[in-house]
């Protein structure tokens, strides 16, 4: 049987669904986790005492902006490879030159650096809790995510349990950056990029189990 055919017999079998219904849930499972982590960072981290000065500058809504054009895409990914015989280049590229943009801004940062400035700049001073917190806080909201993901018919259910996890982490990264202080580049681009690639590869394994056929 032709790749093709294969999908169009799957696509039969799957029952009528109102138009943009998932993506609608999904958005919905975005506001229940996301009040979740919201309510993990003030009960058990606590806020930034400086958030309401933090909020007035440019580096807040920077690594806002770094870690929620990562969930957008984790969300146009997941779009993607929940509807069989969809185009996945398009998030791909988009998602390889957020990463590039930002490597290349961190490594511009730290090469314009004084040498005795690099290293505390790269570690700050949360470097070692920084992604097991994303982590956690990502889990949080995962079974919002994946539970509303699940009216999806992924081919490739890893890739998708994949691009949800990055959808989930680009959402608890950015509400982490309520308690968190760090705003050097380096230090987003190595430590809150590590925490969004674990949650991506835990929900990889998690997809394989939920979106299997």
């Amino acid at each position: 049987m032709k790749t093709e055919d294969l999908i169009e017999a799957l696509a039969a079998d799957l029952p009528a669904a109102k138009p943009r219904q998932v993506e609608r849930r999904i958005l919905l499972a975005l506001a229940g986790g996301g009040l979740l982590i919201v309510l993990g960072v003030d009960l058990w981290l606590g806020f930034r005492d400086d958030l309401t000065s933090a909020m007035m500058g440019p580096n807040f809504w920077v690594k806002a902006a770094y870690s929620g054009a990562l969930g957008i895409i984790g969300f146009w990914l997941l779009d993607r490879l929940g509807r069989p015989g969809s185009q996945i280049a398009g998030p791909l590229i988009a998602l390889a030159t957020v990463l590039a943009v930002a490597a290349g801004f961190a490594t511009w940062e730290f090469m314009t650096m004084a040498e005795a400035e690099r290293m505390p700049a790269l570690m700050g001073e949360s470097a070692v809790e920084c992604a097991p917190l994303i982590l956690i806080l990502s889990l949080i909201a995962a079974p919002f995510v994946f539970g509303a993901a699940r009216g999806f018919a992924p081919m490739r259910p890893g890739a998708a349990g994949a691009a949800a996890g990055l959808l989930t982490a680009g959402l608890a990264t950015t509400l982490y950056g309520l308690h968190c202080p760090e705003h050097t580049a380096g230090f987003v681009v190595v430590w809150y990029s590590l925490g969004i690639a674990a949650t991506a590869a835990v929900g990889a394994v998690i997809g394989k189990v939920l979106f299997r056929w």
